[in-house]
């Protein structure tokens, strides 16, 4: 009956130790997965920085034209607004 035992003990040893080999590899999957996501997210903070560096000086002069183009929009506007006005007085 010992033998027996032993040999069911050693079944059971052989696969358990399958199991953690395998729980080992999955785990340095896993490891490599978040290193590779924590890689990526660096990356991505640096192009979004040089992305607002590039936006920020463009929307600086994309501003500046904005409102030039807005103050000649204003005269054809305010006379819009003036017809408005006095059509609504009349």
């Amino acid at each position: 009956m010992i033998p027996t035992y032993g040999g069911v003990l050693s079944a059971i040893e052989e696969a358990l130790q399958e199991l953690v080999a395998e729980y080992r590899g999955v785990r340095k999957s896993l490891q490599d997965l978040v290193e590779g996501q924590e890689r990526n997210m660096a990356q991505l903070e640096r192009i979004g920085a040089v992305m607002e560096r590039r936006w920020g000086s463009e929307g600086e002069s994309g501003e500046e034209d904005g409102d030039e183009e807005e103050g000649s929009e204003d005269g054809p506007r305010e006379s819009k607004g003036r017809g408005t006005l006095s059509s609504a007085s009349c």
